[in-house]
């Protein structure tokens, strides 16, 4: 965490790179200001204790990634500064694990949580909000303004940055390209050139080219509709919540193009019960040309203890048409009863672990940039030299690194559905519907009026 004298760092002096700086920049979009709520107990970062003051232990939980990154993190501020933090990975359905948790009080402190998640856990009084934390006004001065409004509710920071990315970028197997005679000149601007563009390299011997990210998780198929439709020019709710998807739309117009692509026999039909995990071993595999994925995957897929094609995986730039959406996640505190004493010592973890360390350096985020390519949502992190030494070194061609800026600096975000208390569920419902409408082959127009009337019980039943 590498934030001493504040400085805003230059990513380099070549012209090039200059230009990928004003990038990095603009990244994520308004320079609005975001208004600071002052806490009575505002005070000068320096002045922060992070060390506990109690011996009560803090339990923190989160999902499957990586949880030996985090039991060494997690190990050294114990270490260090005398904390009593225990750490715990989830496995399974981590949002209705956690939610269950938190309504019955089961002991537990900090824990990761999607945007909607964190929305959705402070309307319930489950989550203390980040804006409680002493050195809110510096966190968030070191905070991208959209992150900023992306994790926030009734005028509140709920969370503290986890990681952010852009999911639904479009990766591309170069050897599978040149094999099928196309070069970077020929990838597609748009969803529908892509479509278009696979029943031409079908014809060049390439009988499944896309491997759709329609698994089981949340993030798969629930998502690979919400952006697609949002990258189409969509919307799926208003400001209200009410619903915007109509059948001769852009959602309408995405399932037409799922139904196309799937009755034509262009993707493997067994994506349907993979998990993520399965997702990514198969496109690693070498077999397809396209496929959405997580910007931060491409590390991985240019890694060659997991992927046939290391140094071969590129993506398809911006073009005009945004392509995904933002990923975000956060470390989130819990309500629960506390001493003052217990109080300050989650409060300290939480500002430790979620911003800076007992040095002043972004140590975690700069961990989780270095080893996975996890973007971050402080610009300090994100407009080091150590981002674009990492970003550089982890893709395929040198022209890709300008590539993931600007994908990550016109990446769409779906906040009027993200706000809303029923999101999740909503998420689970499309997971649901999505899949009968590719093995039932059910008519679009039913589809659509099937989710436009959940979101209508759903707004009906938070009411």
């Amino acid at each position: 965490m590498c934030l001493i004298g504040m400085k805003r760092v230059v990513i380099s002096a070549k012209k090039e790179d200059r230009m990928a700086s004003r990038v990095v920049t603009k990244l994520l979009g308004t320079v609005l200001m975001v208004a600071v709520l002052v806490v009575p107990l505002a005070m000068a970062y320096d002045e922060f204790d992070l060390r506990p003051w109690t011996n009560t232990p803090i339990y923190f939980q989160g999902w499957n990634y990586r949880p030996d990154i985090v039991e060494d993190n997690v190990r050294r501020y114990n270490e260090e500064l005398g904390g009593h933090v225990q750490y715990s990975t989830i496995a399974g359905d981590y949002s209705a694990i956690m939610e269950t948790k938190l309504v019955v009080g089961a002991p537990l402190d900090v824990l990761y949580g999607h945007a909607y998640d964190a929305i959705r856990y402070y309307r319930g009084g489950w989550i203390l909000p980040a804006e409680e934390l002493p050195n809110i006004e510096q966190i968030k001065a070191d905070m991208y303004p959209t992150i900023i409004k992306a994790l926030s509710y009734d005028g509140k920071l709920l969370g503290l940055p986890y990681f952010t990315s852009v999911i639904g970028c479009v990766a591309v197997n170069l050897k599978l390209l040149e094999k099928v005679g196309l070069t970077p000149q020929d990838f597609p601007k748009t969803w529908d050139e892509l479509y278009n563009q696979l029943y031409e390299v079908r014809k060049r011997g390439l009988e499944h080219p896309y491997l759709p990210p329609w698994y089981v998780e949340q993030w798969g198929i629930p998502w690979a509709f919400i952006y697609e439709t949002l990258n189409r020019g969509g919307r799926i709710v208003d400001e209200n919540g009410e619903p915007l998807l109509t059948a001769d739309g852009p959602a309408g117009d995405t399932l037409r193009a799922w139904k196309r692509i799937w009755n034509d026999g262009l993707v493997p039909h067994e994506v349907l019960g993979y998990k993520e995990a399965d997702f990514l071993e198969a496109w690693e595999s070498g077999q397809y040309l396209y496929t959405p994925t997580m910007l931060y995957n491409l590390k991985r897929h240019n890694d060659p203890y997991y992927s046939a094609i290391a140094g071969y995986c590129s993506v398809i730039p911006y073009a005009g048409q945004p392509w995904g959406m933002l990923d975000i996640a956060a470390y989130l505190m819990t309500a629960h009863p506390r001493t003052e004493g217990a109080k300050h010592d989650v409060m300290a973890f939480t500002s430790w672990y979620g911003y800076k360390d007992h040095h002043g350096e972004f140590f975690v985020a700069n961990r989780w940039l270095e080893n996975s390519m996890l973007f971050s949502g402080y610009r300090p992190v994100m407009e080091s030299p150590l981002a674009e030494a990492v970003m550089k070194k982890a893709l395929a061609r040198p022209e890709d690194y300008r590539a993931a800026l600007e994908l990550y600096e016109h990446v769409q975000y779906p906040a009027e559905l993200f706000q809303q208390p029923w999101a999740a569920e909503f998420q689970s419902f499309l997971r649901e519907i999505l899949d009968e409408f590719l093995l039932k082959d059910l008519p679009v127009e039913q589809v659509i009026q099937a989710m436009r009337d959940e979101i209508n019980r759903l707004n009906a039943m938070y009411k």
